[in-house]
């Protein structure tokens, strides 16, 4: 599944968890748009939120963050929640 949605960081965190924890998708590629001010501290709840959620429903991720060089105001996320 890939998410490209303009909406605040957090909004797309939980979308993506609700995603994973009903199982609807195995990987997902999906962007968080950061604010102009604090962006790391966004990106670190974000990605605390993801991990916390998935560990709490006994969920076995993989989970990677890339702030790509091409948009610096948003950090591109893959969730992999394959069983391999």
């Amino acid at each position: 599944m890939v998410c490209d949605v303009v909406e605040k960081p957090i909004q797309v965190t939980e979308l993506m968890l609700d995603w994973a924890i009903n199982g609807w998708a195995e990987q997902m590629v999906f962007n968080l748009k950061l604010p102009m001010k604090q962006r790391y501290k966004e990106t670190l709840q974000c990605l605390d939120r993801l991990k916390d959620g998935l560990n709490e429903h006994s969920i076995n991720f993989k989970l990677s963050a890339r702030h790509l060089y091409h948009d610096r105001e948003e950090i591109t996320c893959y969730l992999d929640l394959r069983k391999d």
